[in-house]
């Protein structure tokens, strides 16, 4: 039996007093709760699977996080051609759920992960500030002109957002207490918050994540790579549209990353190549030949 806790039919202060009678009467071993809250007693039975989007510890109980989708897996369950499947990509986004959304109301549909009002203010200045270098002491100080809100609700709610996977920040490299980069679990997030596109910004965390799932090892940004991974001496620029002479230019002014650094990426949406910059050697990669092969860069 499946339940969706959010079906309004629902009267979770009467029908789920008796449960475990109620499985047992009709014969129930498998039970799925959805968008599942700890309100009632949980029934004993053989096979029972909780979904919740917040990471409860509950006794006796494995906890199993389910990400988003990577570009691999995308091009695999649609079937797409890879030029196809990275437009598709770009446009529904990485959430499984993401092509079944009609384009006049997907923005509508990704408002609704939270509907308190308070919560949704929080979430909604937090997803704005996608891909920049801030802290939360800023987000909460920008929010208390606008809004009537208390510090420890503020926290409270960005502590369960982080604890949910739902938002990830990343340190800038042996600068522990700097502002950090703020990256979320669907990367077309912030186009369902804002009418102002920054593709670089969505490129940006397309990469973030799949180098997070991908390689599972520490990340981090620096004052002029998007990214840098010390287990690879590896420094990742994200330029999904380059000019050679811009990206010299760029390479040409990466001074003290070279001390820690081994080799350049330049992730870009088609283009390709290879070359050395100062003595350092880079390579040039469409996003789709990087997603695929991640686990390279280990």
């Amino acid at each position: 039996m499946y339940i969706n806790l959010k079906d309004a039919r629902l009267n979770p202060n009467k029908d789920f007093q008796d449960i475990q009678s109620f499985c047992q009467k009709e014969n129930i071993d498998l039970l799925i709760i959805d968008n599942y809250e700890p309100y009632f007693t949980l029934p004993k039975l053989p096979n029972l699977t909780l979904i919740s989007q917040i990471p409860y510890a509950i006794k006796n109980f494995h906890y199993i996080h389910i990400p988003p989708l990577s570009f691999q897996e995308y091009q695999q369950i649609h079937k797409y051609h890879l030029e196809d499947a990275l437009s598709h990509f770009i446009k529904y986004g990485n959430l499984w759920e993401g092509e079944s959304y009609n384009d006049y109301n997907k923005a509508q549909s990704l408002q609704n992960i939270n509907p308190n009002p308070t919560d949704f203010c929080i979430l909604k200045n937090l997803i704005l500030n996608l891909g920049l270098k801030v802290s939360l002491h800023q987000i909460y100080l920008k929010i208390k002109k606008d809004t009537k809100l208390s510090k420890d609700r503020f926290y409270e709610y960005c502590s369960l957002l982080q604890k949910s996977k739902m938002l990830f920040w990343v340190e800038k490299f042996e600068h522990k207490l700097s502002a950090k980069k703020l990256y979320f679990y669907d990367f077309t997030l912030k186009n369902a918050f804002s009418f102002e596109r920054n593709f670089h910004s969505l490129f940006e965390n397309m990469v973030f994540l799949e180098l997070f799932y991908g390689l599972k090892q520490e990340i981090f940004f620096t004052d002029k790579l998007d990214f840098y991974l010390p287990n690879s001496s590896l420094g990742i620029l994200c330029m999904p549209f380059i000019q050679q002479q811009t990206l010299e230019q760029k390479l040409h002014k990466i001074t003290k990353e070279r001390e820690y650094c081994d080799t350049f990426l330049i992730l870009t949406l088609n283009q390709q190549g290879k070359g050395e910059n100062l003595g350092t050697p880079y390579t040039i990669l469409p996003f789709k030949d990087f997603a695929l092969n991640v686990a390279h860069y280990t």
